[in-house]
């Protein structure tokens, strides 16, 4: 390989390390509240519906 082939693939891999999301730490309290949004949902042959009596 070339050495400037080696160095445009550390480049490009850098490129992408740099470009990832970073994990941000949550509270588990904050994802509790965003997961449970209240409403129930049953499946009648092809769609979905909410259902109030839960």
């Amino acid at each position: 390989m070339k050495f400037t082939a080696v160095v445009a693939t550390v480049l490009s891999m850098a490129v992408f390390a740099v470009a990832l999301p970073a994990a941000v730490p949550v509270p588990a309290k904050d994802v509790e509240v965003r997961q449970n949004h209240g409403a129930c949902v049953k499946s009648e042959g092809s769609g979905v519906m909410e259902e109030v009596t839960c």
